[in-house]
C-alpha cells in the first residue's frame, strides 16, 4: 500500500499540471520572428540577424544558463568528491 500511494499522488499532480496548461497562444512565435526580421539589424547595429539576436536579445537567457549549468556541474563536482573523500 505505501509504495501505490506516491504513484497516485504523482499522477494526480500530472493531471493538475496538464489541466492547467493553456495551449491557446494565438502563434505568439510569428510575431516575434517579424519583429526580429524588421528592426534586429537597425536596432544592434549588428552584422547579421542571428548575430543580433544571439547577442543583444537573448544574451541575458543564455548567460542565465550557462550559470545554471556551471552551478550544476559545480554542484555534482563537490557531491562526488566529497563521497570519493569520504572513502579514503
Amino acid at each position: 500500500m505505501k509504495k501505490i500511494i506516491p504513484v497516485f499522488v504523482l499522477i494526480a499532480l500530472g493531471v493538475i499540471l496538464l489541466s492547467s496548461i493553456n495551449f491557446d497562444y494565438g502563434n505568439p512565435g510569428a510575431r516575434v520572428s517579424d519583429y526580429y526580421v524588421k528592426h534586429a539589424l537597425a536596432q544592434t547595429g549588428a552584422l547579421n540577424i542571428i548575430t543580433a539576436i544571439y547577442l543583444n536579445y537573448r544574451a541575458f537567457d543564455t548567460l542565465g544558463e550557462a550559470t545554471v549549468f556551471f552551478a550544476t556541474a559545480l554542484g555534482v563536482f563537490m557531491l562526488l568528491r566529497k563521497k570519493e573523500e569520504e572513502g579514503r
